[in-house]
């Protein structure tokens, strides 16, 4: 019996009493979209869930937000029509607010984080979970925009061809080659490869979960000089305004210093929120008593062990797609917490 996800179909967001119904996703898109074991899954996952409504249309060109749900309001998508013109575009977006959407949900990882914060009154953790979450939306794009070209590869193999100008640019163009790896889909690539090229040099030292928790981290302090497209504030402003607003009476979190925010590290090693990849660098060429003292630190900052637990459930998704698309392609060759409003 197959555990493949169900295939996105034309006739299944045609449906009215679909969640994705107003959005106008071309069948150019629904083909991205099934080479995506990944997306597959959050799109069923989100028209299932009974904490979520239909998605809106915003309207405000270029916008794209999740709100999470709070008490008996259900989340939802909240996402401008422009932002389907493209299927890349489409891809995209979706990929981004439903990364938000799968770690919002209640009890997921940052949804527990940030009640957990609200509840101790914790600005920096506040913070500091908001903008992780972006780091998380950030990550599933990655992974998504991976399986997409990896099945492209495999589908033209099958088929026994090269693959096709398109497929080669939009390869370059995710993957950060030449230009394109200063810009965002392609920075966040090579952000999210140098951390697995680094593990993978050092077999044993990180499991694949804690990879993934490094590159969310990584690619969430990469992301706060970004501009968010609803309020035209960088993610560091956001996010710390977001943190006042829900934590007035909190003491600010600059004021908290850096002892509060993270474990302390001895002096002269590099600061995870400060320089992650000079953090990673120097854990792996640590002795063991080093590596695992930093290992320790990267497995403790917030949301720590939520995260990690969302990440065994992550990371055996991706242990399942390999096997599961080479099958798919053999087949056919051809919380009860305020609301959030997640910013993309």
């Amino acid at each position: 019996m197959s555990n493949f996800t169900l295939a996105v179909t034309a006739d299944w967001l045609a449906d009215k009493k679909n969640k994705f119904f107003e959005y106008d996703i071309s069948s150019e898109a629904l083909v991205m979209i099934n080479r995506s074991e990944t997306l597959k899954a959050d799109m069923r996952a989100y028209a299932a869930s009974d904490v979520t409504a239909a998605g809106k249309v915003n309207p405000k060109a270029g916008a794209g937000e999740y709100n999470t749900p709070v008490g008996k309001i259900k989340g939802f998508l909240y996402i401008a029509s422009d932002r389907f013109n493209t299927p890349e575009g489409t891809v995209s977006i979706l990929a981004h607010e439903l990364g938000h959407f799968r770690v919002e949900e209640p009890n997921a990882a940052i949804a527990t984080a940030r009640a957990n914060a609200l509840t101790g009154k914790d600005k920096a953790a506040y913070e500091s979970a908001c903008h992780l979450t972006e780091g998380y939306a950030h990550y599933n794009e990655v992974k998504v925009r991976d399986e997409i070209l990896e099945t492209n590869r495999l589908v033209a193999e099958l088929e026994q061809r090269p693959l096709t100008e398109q497929e080669v640019q939009l390869e370059s163009r995710w993957r950060g080659e030449g230009v394109h790896g200063s810009r965002g889909e392609g920075q966040d690539h090579l952000i999210a490869r140098r951390i697995s090229d680094a593990a993978r040099e050092e077999p044993g030292h990180m499991t694949a979960t804690q990879v993934m928790e490094a590159t969310a981290f990584a690619l969430a302090q990469n992301n706060k000089g970004n501009i968010t497209s609803n309020t035209r504030q960088t993610y560091g402003e956001f996010c710390d305004a977001a943190a006042s607003r829900m934590l007035p009476g909190a003491a600010p979190a600059e004021a908290t210093g850096g002892a509060q925010r993270m474990p302390q590290t001895p002096s002269k090693e590099p600061s995870p929120t400060d320089d992650l990849s000079a953090f990673l660098d120097r854990m792996l060429s640590a002795d063991d008593a080093a590596f695992r003292r930093m290992q320790q630190t990267l497995a403790d900052l917030p949301p720590g062990r939520e995260v990690i637990a969302e990440g065994i459930a992550e990371v055996n998704r991706q242990e399942q797609w390999v096997a599961q698309q080479q099958a798919q392609a053999q087949q056919q060759p051809a919380m009860d917490a305020p609301v959030m409003v997640m910013r993309h």
